[in-house]
């Protein structure tokens, strides 16, 4: 999927047409305008829900009550005044942005856009965040280097470090490939923008979903400087500032930014089984990111450069989350190592000992045993306290009742330090355009994770992977005089190199295990498309794009034990020369042309309506295994997609009332689909299968609505339907048959066929409202209420009821891999003093409190155990700004 061309400058003409003019200047723009173009765009995006309380009700419709009455007190004193229309005999004006992201809200092109004050309100501070405020945007994370997305249900739910992602993640046009490249904050940002859909043609980098774009605020030739902190319950605290200044008259000027977080963690380590004088607080954030620009543009030419040089340094103890045993109920002890938390113990004796009563059957076992039918009794209702423990856990709360408390024996670490450079540059040459970006990154990580959750040692890993990446992006483009037509084309190149070492550290009868590969990657995409307007009401898009892609992967060890190294010359020979080593490198060549065709229709100058056909790709994946249970490695085959797309924009009431919406339909082949393996005494292993074909459907509503000046209203509404048409995996099993013969070795098959696809909630639903009060004496108080509505979902292709036991039963309940519907609220009080030089912000997120979990992954075969990941719960802090 490639990246549309977004110009840094465009044109509004009087005729209701945007015009790209690159280099343009400002022609008759005052300090203020018309409403659609002077009133900010409105800020966003929270969550909904059934449980209102009273409080959260009474809220809003405060807001709601103040600005109306307000507004009539303004309009009462002002009657009779008039003021005379600034914009009179403006026959052109030309509007300085970032991106043009007001272009490409009104072309074929689904898209959720936010600028730095909606970023800030709504407590965004990395591209992770992005998810809980963008309907049909899922992000899930397993650390804090490791978020993975999902863009309308289409996505690669695979943490190891080699998967590149079907989302194309950029920032400040760079194409981010691999995931530990795409985790770092955002600061001193001018927008973000989420482009919704394959792309089939354009810059940047191949991807099958859609495409996040943040882009930094560039130096400006003149003086301006921030400085920003907050501080927060759990001793969260930010840094974060930037500064602005000319160098050289108006030819060169720079601009440096930074950004720390600090944060004690949220997971109470209790350390009664893991050990004393071990990390009480886990989960913490403790990371700083700097980021350095020069802008160069030479006097009387159509040129500019921009040079950027920046780094990102993490350094944070492991992430953990919440085990919960899952040996023939969910609740139970581990098979591995049979830990219990004592609190899901102490819940299964209530639950017990009540069924128990209710049966009679609650006297000692002697008596019972002399007793005819209790044991029979006692059992059945032991089943029962089994079965609504279980429900209790995986949807009722859910997890136990303390869900932010554990025993962790290893607090482990993550570690990462990223740098890298760009430059970007610009010319034009007559009526053509000329763009290039070349970008330089580099990482390096160590990570080492108690990822069984418990006191004891199960499965835990040490990781150490570095990886670099060279990448260049060249653009052309050019509207034509003696027709309405735009052309562009180009080409991208990307270069990347991956290094892995990982061990597993097992305990019980898990065996440990040995992976050590390299991954080099080499791609290029063409591209040519245009854009033709053959009648006034009517626009033609169309392209194409050409991708190839080379992958070369190199397993240099993969250890069952330190003297078995699959992948070693010799290996299972001795004794048996027949023997084959398995192979162990191998490379392979991929290619797909994709493409996009659209026709859009206005109606009038604020409202259009477009139908469009693209096509998508993402390139092949490399899995790494046990080569015991799995194959030593496997190849996931590139997938792609054809989606039919038709949407809406328009505006109505002077732009009071703003309208944007999307049906679409996608046709899946070769769907990439993450799988954690659960095989019987091997270590969990994540790896990407392909589903033979996959169906997705769906649309979207964003309704913007300002009744009266100030008052600002948003709601963005998502529905999905998701279904897996034919996907089939298995497991392998250990059926123990006596005490004195080996287990019997057995593939249990797994259909996962009409299941929906991981991470698609059927509905999502964020709002929020917002009024400012003003005054040019005392400032302004903007009070913000925001929720968040998401529906059902899984995070595993099972539905939600992971993998069957060793008879082909599905055992555990509904929403045990999964999170069931739940609401989240945001509020926020701002104050800005006249002049907006100060800003002062008290901030509450998760008002509630509500537990919930961003992941779940299931174990049971491997150890009894599924293991989950828990939401923040109820933060609040106040933050101060200073613009200078």
């Amino acid at each position: 999927m490639g990246l549309r061309e977004l110009p840094d400058k465009w044109s509004i003409r009087r005729r209701g047409r945007a015009r790209l003019q690159p280099r343009a200047q400002i022609a008759g723009a005052g300090p203020s305008g018309p409403r659609s173009l002077a009133r900010p765009s409105p800020a966003t995006r929270g969550a909904i829900g059934s449980r209102w309380s009273g409080p959260l009700c009474a809220f809003p419709a405060l807001i709601v009550l103040f600005a109306f009455v307000q507004s009539a007190s303004a309009q009462s004193d002002g009657a009779g005044s008039a003021e005379p229309d600034p914009w009179a005999g403006v026959e052109e004006m030309v509007v300085e942005g970032a991106t043009g992201v007001g272009l490409l809200m009104q072309s074929a092109v689904s898209v959720t856009a936010f600028d730095a004050d909606e970023l800030q309100a709504l407590g965004v501070t990395d591209v992770a965040d992005l998810g809980a405020v963008t309907p049909n945007l899922q992000i899930v994370t397993a650390g804090s280097t490791t978020p993975i997305f999902f863009i309308r249900g289409v996505g690669l739910n695979d943490f190891t470090a080699n998967a590149s992602g079907a989302v194309a993640v950029y920032q400040d046009d760079v194409p981010l490939n691999l995931p530990a490249f795409t985790s770092g904050p955002l600061y001193d940002i001018e927008d973000v923008v989420v482009l919704l859909g394959p792309q089939g043609s354009g810059p940047g980098r191949n991807a099958s979903a859609g495409a996040i774009r943040s882009t930094s605020r560039k130096p400006t030739g003149e003086f301006d400087a921030f400085l920003r902190t907050e501080y927060g319950n759990y001793d969260a605290k930010t840094f974060e500032g930037a500064v602005g200044f000319p160098i050289l008259g108006d030819e060169l000027a720079a601009r440096f930014a930074f950004k720390v977080d600090q944060r004690e963690g949220f997971m109470t380590n209790t350390g009664v089984i893991g050990g004393p004088g071990l990390p009480k607080n886990m989960n913490n954030v403790d990371r700083w990111a700097a980021r350095g620009m020069l802008r160069y543009r030479p006097a009387n030419t159509e040129l500019d450069f921009l040079l950027n040089v920046h780094g990102v340094r993490v350094d944070q103890l492991g992430t953990v989350g919440q085990p919960l045993g899952a040996q023939r109920f969910l609740g139970s002890a581990t098979t591995q190592e049979a830990y219990q938390a004592p609190e899901v113990a102490a819940e299964l004796t209530e639950y017990q000992t009540a069924e128990w009563d209710k049966d009679g059957v609650n006297i000692p076992l002697g008596v019972c045993r002399r007793t005819p039918g209790c044991l029979a009794l006692r059992d059945a209702g032991t089943v029962r306290a089994q079965d609504r423990l279980a429900r209790e856990l995986a949807s009722g709360r859910p997890l136990d009742k303390k869900p932010f408390v554990g025993d962790y024996n290893l607090p482990g670490h993550e570690r990462q330090e990223t740098w890298g450079a760009s430059l970007r540059g610009e010319a034009t040459v007559g009526t053509i355009s000329f763009v290039s970006v070349t970008g330089f990154e580099r990482y390096q990580r160590s990570r080492m994770l108690d990822f069984d959750f418990t006191p004891r040692t199960i499965f835990e890993f040490d990781i150490k992977d570095d990886a670099w990446q060279v990448t260049e992006d060249i653009r052309l483009e050019q509207t034509l005089d003696v027709t309405p037509l735009t052309w562009r084309a180009g080409g991208f190149f990307l270069a990347e190199e991956l290094d892995y070492d990982q061990l597993t550290i097992a305990g019980g009868q898990v065996r440990p295990l040995v992976q050590i590969f390299t991954q080099s990657t080499y791609g290029f995409g063409i591209y040519s498309e245009f854009e033709w307007r053959f009648t006034d009401d009517f626009e033609l898009l169309a392209g194409v794009r050409y991708n190839w892609e080379y992958k070369e992967f190199d397993i240099e060890a993969i250890n069952l034990s330190p003297s078995q190294n699959l992948c070693e010359v010799g290996f299972g020979t001795i004794g048996n020369p027949s023997a084959v080593i398995p192979p162990c490198k191998t490379q392979a060549t991929f290619s797909d042309p994709t493409g996009v065709v659209s026709l859009t229709y206005d109606f009038d100058e604020s409202r259009s309506a477009y139908l469009k056909y693209s096509r998508g790709w993402k390139g092949p994946q490399y899995n790494v295994s046990n080569g015991s249970t799995r194959d030593a490695f496997t190849l996931a085959k590139p997938e792609t997609i054809d989606a039919v797309e038709t949407g809406f924009h328009g505006g109505f009431w002077d732009d009071r009332i703003k309208l944007k919406g999307a049906l679409f339909l996608y046709r899946y082949a070769n769907y990439q689909v993450f799988v954690f393996t659960n095989d019987s005494n091997a270590p969990p292993q994540r790896i990407v299968r392909n589903a033979n074909s996959a169906r997705l459907y769906g649309a979207e509503l964003e309704t913007d609505v300002e009744p009266i000046d100030r008052l600002e209203l948003n709601v963005r509404f998502a529905w999905l339907e998701s279904k897996f048409l034919d996907f089939k995996d298995s497991g392998i099993r250990r059926i123990p048959i006596a005490p004195t013969e080996p287990p019997l070795i057995t593939e249990v098959p797994i259909d996962f066929t009409g299941n929906r696809l991981p991470n698609t909630p059927r509905f999502e639903v964020n709002g929020s409202i917002q009024y400012s009060f003003e005054s040019e004496r005392l400032g302004a108080l903007i009070p913000r209420y925001e929720f968040r509505f998401m529906d059902d979902v899984t995070f595993d292709p099972s539905n939600g009821r992971g993998a069957p036991d060793n008879l082909g039963n599905i055992f555990l309940p509904k929403h045990t891999i999964g999170q069931k519907a739940r609401i989240l609220h945001n509020m926020q009080l701002t104050y800005r003093a006249p002049g907006e030089s100060i800003e002062l912000a008290f901030w509450i997120r998760n008002l509630t409190n509500e537990v919930y979990k961003t992941l779940a992954f299931d174990t049971s075969a491997v150890a009894g155990l599924v293991g989950n990941l828990v939401g923040l719960p109820r933060t609040y802090g106040l933050a101060v700004k200073f613009d200078f």
